[in-house]
């Protein structure tokens, strides 16, 4: 049902209606499931199904900056071979540092400049080979001390481009990174980043999501809309990851702002979902049949403060999606669908964290061991106080349970 209304009352009508939704996020809670704090001083993980059962999940983690209200961002490795239960030492995937081996720089006239990388993808392919991507940011600080805005943004860093690099010996040593080709994406301000999960194609093309800046100056033969300012869509590698490149689109709009993070979830017949967060905070569903060379969409999955999210096979052949909810209750939340995304089971969602501390928490996404295990992890930030003790109080952690303890949670009979 759509209701039109105007002005103030509108805006009161519409919060009331998010408030009256949001009460129902915790109705049904995964009380079975086990939460185990994997890290501290990080945040946003990511986790995927390795070829031999076990998970991978990359991790940003924080050394934070006495001097300045910031933090050095860096990647880590975790592996677990039981289902979750344990996690081996975190590995050191990459780390900038400036002149002297510090974790930041000096900048001409006073201030600073802080690194961070942020937003990983990740996935093994056929070989083995395990590729991680992310962007890198530069956060500039004033003579003050003080976050200082880039020109022309509402934030303080600058895109440096995305990277990438491997491992193929299950994450215990990684390559040099390379830059990412990723053209018609492009722009210092304000963000271009890869997302979640990199999938492999029947015939060995694995695929990558990108959203964030146009590139004004591209000359190439993908059409892009006249006006288009932020986009999302996939970029393709045919040889094991050494390189990357030919685009396609998945979605277009003339704002400013990308908020479209893309999650994909393979299914068969080389059939493409993706999970976009939009504007509105929510996540909507794009469909692909041609190898992600087209797309159909969007349709809707959750409502606004439910997003970002992505969905994933389990081995009883239903998808599962998992949403950070950053909306009371703050924490993780997941849903079923029986026919291949077509159709989500929105009013038997469940809980799986309910008490994160508020909205900087979530970006809950999942994967299954090869002991049939689901594990979902999230984040949460803890309390707000500075950017710095922020992430001294940030922590990611893992949820596990069965299939049948969420499908017990859902409420669905046990025949299903």
């Amino acid at each position: 049902m759509m209701i039109k209304s105007n002005g103030f009352a509108a805006v009161m009508f519409a919060a009331l209606l998010t408030t009256l939704a949001a009460a129902d996020d915790g109705a049904r809670k995964l009380t079975s499931g086990e939460r185990i704090v994997i890290a501290e001083s990080a945040a946003w993980g990511v986790v995927n199904t390795l070829h031999d059962g076990s998970l991978g999940l990359v991790i940003q983690r924080a050394r934070t900056l006495q001097n300045i209200d910031g933090a050095n961002v860096a990647m880590e490795w975790l592996r677990s071979t039981d289902g979750g239960r344990t996690w081996s030492d975190p590995v050191l995937i990459h780390e900038l540092r400036g002149p002297g081996g510090k974790l930041y720089q000096k900048r001409p006239g006073g201030g600073y400049i802080t690194f961070q990388e942020r937003n990983q993808a990740f996935g093994q392919l056929p070989s083995g080979r395990i590729v991680c991507s992310f962007c890198q940011l530069d956060y500039h600080f004033g003579a003050d001390l003080k976050s200082e805005p880039r020109p022309g943004v509402a934030w303080s860093h600058e895109s440096q481009g995305i990277v990438y690099l491997w491992s193929d010996d299950l994450g215990k040593t990684w390559s040099k990174p390379r830059k990412m080709n990723i053209s018609p994406f492009g722009g210092k301000s304000p963000l271009v980043s890869p997302h979640w999960r990199i999938v492999t194609l029947s015939d060995g093309t694995a695929l990558i999501t990108v959203y964030g800046t146009n590139d004004p100056g591209y000359e190439g033969d993908l059409p892009i809309p006249a006006g288009t300012q932020t986009m999302c869509g996939v970029l393709r590698s045919t040889d094991n990851g050494e390189t990357w490149g030919d685009a396609s689109i998945i979605m277009v709009k003339p704002e400013k702002l990308p908020w479209e993070e893309t999650a994909l979830c393979l299914l068969e017949n080389d059939k493409l979902l993706a999970h976009v967060r939009t504007g509105r905070h929510n996540i909507v569903q794009y469909v692909s049949t041609d190898k992600g060379r087209s797309w159909i969409g969007p349709t809707e999955v959750t409502e606004p403060g439910q997003q970002p999210g992505g969905a994933f096979r389990l081995k009883s052949g239903k998808l599962l999606t998992t949403w950070g909810n950053r909306r009371a209750p703050f924490g993780a939340v997941a849903m079923i669908s029986h026919d291949d995304g077509k159709t989500w089971d929105y009013d038997r969602r469940v809980a799986l964290a309910w008490d994160s501390h508020n909205a900087d928490s979530g970006y809950a996404n999942g994967a299954q061991a090869g002991d049939g295990t689901i594990v979902v992890t999230y984040y949460d930030m803890g309390e707000k106080s500075s950017y710095r003790n922020l992430w001294e109080k940030s922590k990611v952690f893992v949820v596990r349970f069965t299939e049948e303890e969420f499908l017990a949670a859902a409420g669905y009979a046990k025949e299903q």
